[in-house]
Parts: structure tokens; C-alpha cells; sequence
């Protein structure tokens, strides 16, 4: 006789199978166990996301909705956290080689030479196609389809005409790419008060029109696509960088821009694979069924310091009406971290999503028809933007380091330094300047974006704290009611990323004189070391923005008389001036 038992323990089953057999008065008795271990019951994001059709995803951050997608980029993020710190073996994808280049024919598969190459195009595409409209001949490689995502970005119309300015897209074809407009927008820090303020993140733009828009004038203006085709390597010459691609296809060009994002293998080879100083992790969905969807949250808190999985996070929020429809809306959950081993993985905020969202929001998720699922992870270096490491190589956009540590980089950070960017490229491509010292003045120190590295290590909870769990929500309430009183000219620059040496200064003054006892437990929240870091880079906000403002004005006129190299890196010295002081930033 044969039975069978089944017993269950931690997880696994253990199926028992007893043979008996009786000969008389003997007993034979065999025992075999067989252990396998089932899955664990699904989680509600899983269960989610399951039934969400994930059709029309993209390249890009925030550009794939599926729970595969979303598994996979969480085991990124989680090999990032377990990481030891400090360099570590990548791949070699940029090689310098002495001597000039050689000749390369039909046979072997020469896609052609170009001025310009921009390796990413989600993205890439609008530098692509300012710098094209300039007149230089210019090729986009994308290991996709060049298309943008279903998920709207969100953004200001002051910074969508940048846009226009370098012949990117005409007024009327702006107005056609907005899918939603929405004021007052609120900042609100858990029940202490709320900030409204006009014409802040106040347009959904659908990034698959403002993509597509962008594409075909490209496109008109001679520029060449190379879709589905990833890089393989580069090889830089004394006079070309060669681009073998995975096709098998060669491409030459005088100047590769990188424009491959946080997650570039070229930008990993140059930081030799070092782990981020922080880390912003962002979840959220699209879902329709809300009633109250004329407002937006810019930065909101409901909540003091709290605990999510193994690690302590303070969490913030976003919410924007949808261009899909009248009940659509969008909801962000965000944090800031450090990589660590304890680090909460996107999943786990997401189940911490789902129990919060519907408080938040006033609405049962029960009412709600999701209709995407959205998630990423922007990583931040103290160190940034990054200089250029190769001859004839030159980051753009997040792969450069170039978006503040407080936001989530991406088409705003691009759009604020394009007109910039796009000027410096072309006069770099017309003087041959194209060495790795030249490329670097355009991806220059800025002091503005070094200081606000302090913001987000203010913003980030402490595993080990000593100060209250309220601590992060009071000191932004106090910053941001300081700011409101000051004025627009104050706040507005702040609420879009920009970190100004006057309005700085009146809002750390005014926050000392009205609340000075929330000074002792700043610098436990943010430790000495960052203290005095910061400090340095608050005094050369200060010189950048004398600098500028008086010194500018007098060396500006002298530049036509210069020689041509020497009046490209004054011109570029100007410009971090300029920039790393926030003047670029006008009411």
C-alpha cells in the first residue's frame, strides 16, 4: 500500500510517499520526500498590473507599464543597492585609437559621416533636430522606436517655449501637443498649511505627439533616423569617432552626443560603475474615475517618516489632472534614498501605493479603472554635471548629470539648457573643438545645482534618526512659507529647479529669525560634512552671481577681438556664470 501525505512548512511542500509492505508477521516500510517550493500568492501589484493592457510602451524612463518591466528594473535597482562602493569591472564601449581613421566603403556598411551622432533618441531627437536646424548634418541612433511614451509630462508653458526659441517647434504646434491645462497648483506639508501657486507644472504635454512632432521636422530638415539599431562601441580617432553598430552597420561622425540617459554604458564606463550617492525612486498611476481633477499637488506629504519594508522613508506626492479625459488623473509617489541593502524596492512602494493613494486622493481605489502603472529610478551624483572623459564624446541631458538632485530630470532639465547647449555644440563642431578640455566648458561646474545636493539629503530620512519623524515635513513648511512671503520672485524660481544666491539668502535669513530652533536639528538630519560642503558651494553661488551680473558686462564686448578658441571657452565661462548662478531663470 502507497500513501501520501503532504506537509507544508515556510513556504515549501514536502510530498511524503510511504511504501508499506507486510509479509506475515515482518514490515518493510520506505520513505521518499520530494521538496518544492510554490510561489507566493500574488501581490496586489501584480494583480494589478496583470490586467492593464501595456500596449504603446517606449524608450525612455517611465516608458514600459508592464510587471515584467517593472521586476526587471527592480533587480537593477536592487543590484545597485547590494553594489560594494567604489569602481568596479564595465564594459569597454569608448576606445581611443592614435592615428587617423580609415576609409571605409559601401562594403563596409558605411551608414554614412556625419557632423553630429546622438546616441539615444527619445529624447536626443529635440537637441538632434535644434542642431540640424542650424545646419549640421546629423544622425540619431535608437536601440528603439523613436516615440514618446502615453504618460504625460508635465510642465510650464515658460519652459515649453525654449522650445521655440531653437527652432525645435513653432507655437502653434506647442498648443497642439498640450493634452491638459490646470491651475492652482498646490505645495502642502502634512496638515500644516497649504501654498498655491499659478503656472507651475501646470500643462500635461503627450509626449507622443510632442515625440512624433519633433521626429518628422527632423526628418524634413535632412536628418537621419537609425531605429532598432543599439551601439555596440566607439572608436575615437585623431580626426572621426567610428560607431560600430549592433546591425553590423558603421557610422562616422565628428561628435557622438550621449544622450542614453542615467543608465548610459558609456556614462557607466566613465564612473567605472560607482554606485550613486542617492537615489529617487518614483511609483504612481494613471486611473480614471476621479471627480475632483481641476487641481494639481506640486509637492504634498500626508504623512511624517514611516516605515516601508526594512528602511525608513519620508514620502511625498504629486497628482495632475489627465489629458485622457475629464475623470483621468495622475497620481506620483515619491522618495529620496540613499543605495543601501535596506532600501525599499519599487514593488514594495507600490503595495504602499495602493493603502495610501485612495486617503490621499479621497476616493476607493475600488472606483477607480486603473489604466497605467508607473514607476522608475533616477539616480544622483554629487559630483555633477560630468566632464567630458573623451575626446569627441559629450553627455546631454541625464547621462551629463546636468538636472538638480530634488528632481526627476528628464524634458525639464532638458528643456532649460537646450538654446544653451544647442549654441555651444555648433560653435564646438565650426572651430574643431572637439577635444575632451573644449567639450567639458559646456557641461560646466554649476554652483546652483551642487547645492541643491543638500535639499535632497534634507528630503531623505535617516535609518538611524535623532530627530522627530515630523522633522522633513516641518522644515519644508517652514522653507516654503518663508519663500511665499517673500514673493514670487522667491518662490517661483525654486518650484522650477532653480537655486538663485538672493532669494537663497532672504529665505535662510527669514527662516533664522522666525523659526531659529529648527537650526539644531538640521544639522543632525544632514551631518557636518554635507553642512560644510554645501557651505562651499553657497559661497560660489554667490561669486557666480557677482560674477555674472557685474563682471559679464564688461568682458562681453572684448570677445569679438579674441581668437577663435579663446573666445569659444570665455563665451562658455560667461554661460556657467550665467547658468550656475540661475539668471537664465526670468519672471
Amino acid at each position: 500500500m502507497v500513501v501520501l501525505q503532504i506537509q507544508q512548512y515556510n513556504g515549501f511542500v514536502n510530498f511524503v510517499s510511504r511504501s508499506r509492505t507486510n509479509r506475515g508477521r515482518g514490515r518493510a516500510s520506505t520513505t521518499v520526500c520530494v521538496q518544492t517550493q510554490v510561489a507566493p500568492p500574488p501581490t496586489r501589484t501584480q494583480k494589478i498590473m496583470e490586467n492593464i493592457s501595456v500596449g504603446g510602451e517606449a524608450g525612455g524612463a517611465g516608458g514600459v507599464y508592464s510587471y515584467n518591466a517593472l521586476k526587471r528594473l527592480d533587480n537593477i535597482w536592487s543590484n545597485i543597492c547590494t553594489q560594494p562602493t567604489g569602481p568596479q569591472e564595465t564594459q569597454q564601449i569608448v576606445s581611443r585609437i592614435s592615428g587617423t581613421s580609415p576609409e571605409y566603403g559601401v562594403g563596409d556598411n558605411l551608414v554614412g559621416t556625419f557632423d553630429i551622432a546622438v546616441c539615444g533618441g527619445t529624447l536626443g531627437i529635440f537637441l538632434a533636430t535644434a542642431l540640424c536646424a542650424k545646419g549640421l548634418r546629423v544622425a540619431v541612433v535608437e536601440r528603439n522606436a523613436i516615440k514618446g511614451r502615453d504618460q504625460e509630462w508635465n510642465i510650464s508653458r515658460k519652459e515649453m517655449k525654449e522650445l521655440t526659441k531653437v527652432g525645435v517647434l513653432t507655437e502653434d504646434e506647442i498648443e497642439e501637443v498640450i493634452a491638459a491645462k490646470f491651475n492652482p497648483n498646490r505645495c502642502g506639508f502634512e496638515n500644516l498649511g497649504d501654498i498655491w501657486v499659478e503656472d507651475i507644472l501646470n500643462l500635461g504635454v503627450s509626449p507622443a505627439k510632442l515625440v512624433e512632432t519633433v521626429k518628422r521636422r527632423f526628418l524634413s530638415l535632412g536628418g537621419v533616423i537609425l531605429e532598432d539599431c543599439s551601439l555596440s562601441n566607439i572608436l575615437i580617432y585623431d580626426d572621426l569617432a567610428v560607431l560600430q553598430l549592433s546591425k553590423g552597420d558603421i557610422l562616422s561622425t565628428r561628435l557622438v552626443i550621449d544622450a542614453m540617459g542615467n543608465f548610459s554604458p558609456i556614462l557607466k564606463q566613465i564612473k567605472r560603475g560607482r554606485k550613486p550617492d542617492g537615489m529617487c525612486l518614483v511609483v504612481g498611476s494613471c486611473a480614471h474615475g476621479f471627480k475632483e481633477n481641476s487641481l494639481s499637488d506640486v509637492i504634498y506629504s500626508s504623512s511624517s517618516v514611516s516605515k516601508v519594508a526594512d528602511s525608513n522613508v519620508q514620502l511625498f506626492w504629486e497628482a495632475f489632472p489627465a489629458g485622457s479625459g475629464p475623470l483621468d488623473r495622475t497620481t506620483y509617489m515619491f522618495t529620496y534614498t540613499e543605495p543601501q541593502s535596506s532600501s525599499p524596492g519599487l514593488e514594495d512602494l507600490l503595495e504602499e501605493y495602493w493603502k495610501l493613494m485612495p486617503k490621499y486622493q479621497g476616493v476607493s481605489l475600488d472606483e477607480l479603472e486603473i489604466l497605467r502603472v508607473v514607476y522608475g529610478i533616477f539616480p544622483t551624483y554629487r559630483n555633477s554635471p560630468l566632464q567630458a572623459a573623451f575626446d569627441r564624446v559629450l553627455q546631454f541631458g541625464d547621462a551629463s548629470g546636468i538636472q538638480s538632485p530634488v528632481s526627476f530630470g528628464g524634458f525639464g532639465s532638458l528643456t532649460r539648457h537646450l538654446g544653451r547647449l544647442s549654441i555651444g555644440i555648433y560653435e564646438a563642431i565650426d572651430g574643431d573643438f572637439l577635444d575632451s578640455h573644449s567639450l567639458s566648458k559646456l557641461n560646466p561646474y554649476m554652483p546652483n545645482l551642487s547645492a541643491s545636493w543638500l535639499f535632497q539629503r534634507a528630503m531623505s530620512a535617516k535609518q538611524q534618526s535623532d530627530v522627530s519623524p515630523g522633522f522633513i515635513n516641518e522644515l519644508l513648511h517652514v522653507n516654503f512659507s518663508c519663500m511665499q512671503r517673500l514673493g514670487d520672485p522667491v518662490l517661483r524660481p525654486f518650484l522650477q529647479d532653480i537655486i538663485q544666491f538672493g532669494p537663497l539668502a532672504k529665505t535662510l535669513g527669514l527662516v533664522m529669525l522666525t523659526k531659529p530652533q529648527i537650526i539644531p536639528p538640521i544639522f543632525r538630519q544632514v551631518g557636518i560634512p554635507v553642512l560644510l560642503d554645501w557651505a562651499v558651494h553657497f559661497f560660489m553661488l554667490g561669486l557666480y552671481s557677482f560674477l555674472s551680473a557685474y563682471i559679464d558686462p564688461v568682458i562681453s564686448p572684448a570677445l569679438e577681438g579674441l581668437p577663435s578658441k579663446t573666445k569659444f571657452e570665455w563665451k562658455r565661462r560667461l554661460e556657467a556664470w550665467k547658468y550656475g548662478a540661475g539668471f537664465d531663470y526670468e519672471l
